[in-house]
């Protein structure tokens, strides 16, 4: 998902800023040896546990039920502790036998998640150490999900840091460490929350190690000016995402991250563990708190978000999601939100905020965004009428009906951002044009272009292994009747005017249209 550049740059930044060693293995072969600490977190054991203590005594207490995940940060305690300790007060006194830990791979780029080495059996740090549940990692070993190089686990810091927490809270647990890398595609993603899923009781809980947005040229990320707003900006899209997670939603997770940039080192895992939730649990999010490396330092403009997410409720077995019928009876909340996702999108993708974040959060239950469907998005200058000579910006979509509708939507705002025949869209356009989104059914063969009614039907025209597509609404727009619209859908396939008249195959379709209400 995210590339391995990134992820070396993000962990050389580190090495060069504190100064870590690498530490060998132990002479113990079946113990893996603190590779951060005195760096990340104090070496000394004594003052370890006394700076986790103090942490966790300082940190307000939340109603946290029955905690089953957690997600949270792995930078500098100095940075992000506090923030870990609000996730992690939520395990004292809770009655956990197993803690699956899972975390972003900053050092090796590989596809799926990695244990460790086979002889290893427990995992050091400076005031003590914590056993591996052998069993449940011998099981996990059998999985081809879970194929990654146990080499990745050395040195890596991304699960080390939540162990001195761990062992303050949870001190008889056994821990499942799971390192997970940048290379992996959502089908092996997917495939390791399978995985885990028989691994899941009463007595296990799940933590995800990852940092948010890394902001700064260290990072290879600055799409926000480094003004006075670059706080707000930062702090908003942290907040967005997050709220997103708690919401349980792992697609618009996804969507939000890829569409946006936002460099979340942690986000597979993350991924992994909305889609396990998806699956396999019945309870709440909540975002209990947010922070920037940079309400330490004072320095937004090198700066790395932070988030503790808590999921309190149940676990159960794994249950496969339902096919989403789809209908043509759109409600009124579903007309308003569809244009809305198409401008969330390209707003996200070309000013790298929180939108798409934020739609998904409002309008992310609606069941007919789940409807298998095709959609075309088009955008349109404001000030210009229908049918006037340069009002078409851009139009681009999919005709197959066979994905959800809100990820043609999206695919089909993408495409439009590049339409070939336009230069590419940019930010400072997108208040000056108007959109619409046209919803298809399946197009169906006609054996005569006589069947086809302009205005009613959209037209797919093939001849000679080229291709062109006319919504429906273009004949009505441009004021034309059959045999003139046909002329123009032949030269926008590359044939001759009256091309249509002989030889050519004909499919048409119906289309929803919807447009955005500007008064709302």
């Amino acid at each position: 998902m995210l590339g391995k550049k990134f992820f070396l740059t993000v962990f050389f930044f580190f090495l060069s800023l504190s100064g870590v060693t690498m530490f060998g293995k132990s002479e113990d072969s079946t113990i893996r040896r603190a590779a951060v600490a005195g760096s990340f977190y104090p070496g000394d054991g004594r003052r370890l546990s006394t700076e986790v203590e103090r942490m966790l005594r300082e940190t307000a207490q939340e109603d946290c039920g029955q905690p089953r995940a957690l997600i949270v940060p792995h930078a500098g305690y100095v940075y992000s502790g506090p923030t870990a300790a609000a996730a992690f007060t939520c395990l004292k006194g809770k009655d956990i036998q197993r803690l699956i830990l899972l975390g972003p791979s900053h050092r090796m780029s590989f596809a799926g998640g990695a244990l460790p080495e086979g002889e290893i059996q427990a995992f050091e740090i400076p005031s003590g150490t914590m056993k591996l549940d052998l069993k449940a990692v011998g099981q996990l070993r059998r999985n081809p999900a879970l194929r990654g190089p146990a080499s990745a686990h050395r040195g890596e810091h991304s699960l080390e840091v939540q162990l001195p927490f761990l062992r303050a809270v949870s001190p008889e647990a056994s821990i499942v460490p799971i390192l997970i890398g940048a290379s992996s595609s959502q089908e092996d993603l997917r495939n390791l929350a399978k995985a885990l899923g028989p691994l899941l009781d009463a007595g296990t809980v799940i933590v995800v190690s990852s940092d948010f947005t890394h902001y700064g040229a260290a990072y290879g990320w600055t799409p926000f000016p480094a003004g006075p707003d670059l706080k707000s900006r930062l702090l908003g899209l942290c907040q967005s995402t997050a709220r997103l997670i708690a919401h349980l939603d792992a697609e618009g997770f996804r969507r939000q991250v890829e569409i946006s940039g936002d460099t979340i080192c942690g986000r597979d895992p993350i991924y992994v563990l909305l889609t396990l939730l998806s699956h396999s649990f019945s309870g709440d999010g909540k975002v209990l708190q947010i922070s920037n490396s940079g309400d330490r330092s004072g320095d937004y403009s090198q700066a790395v978000s932070y988030a503790s997410i808590l999921f309190s409720g149940s676990w159960h077995p794994w249950k496969d999601s339902a096919p989403h019928e789809g209908g043509e009876n759109f409600s009124p909340e579903a007309a308003r939100a569809i244009p809305k996702l198409a401008r969330a999108t390209l707003k996200t993708l070309l000013g790298h905020g929180p939108e798409l974040a934020d739609f998904y959060l409002e309008f992310g239950d609606l069941v007919e965004l789940k409807w298998p469907a095709g959609a075309f998005v088009t955008l349109n200058h404001r000030n210009m009428k229908p049918g006037a000579a340069g009002r078409l910006r851009a139009c681009m979509g999919l005709m197959d009906s066979s994905q959800k509708l809100e990820d043609a939507v999206i695919e089909a705002a993408l495409s439009a951002s590049r339409d070939p025949r336009f230069p590419q869209l940019r930010l400072d356009e997108l208040a000056d044009l108007s959109l619409e989104v046209s919803v298809l059914s399946p197009s169906r063969p006609v054996s005569s272009y006589r069947e086809i009614v302009p205005g009613r039907d959209g037209v797919v025209l093939s001849k000679q292994g080229r291709r062109a597509v006319f919504l429906p609404q273009v004949a009505v727009e441009q004021g034309w009747d059959l045999e003139t619209m046909l002329s123009h859908l032949a030269r926008k396939a590359g044939l001759a005017r009256d091309a249509w008249k002989h030889g050519a195959d004909f499919e048409v379709f119906r289309a929803h249209v919807f447009e955005e209400d500007f008064g709302k």
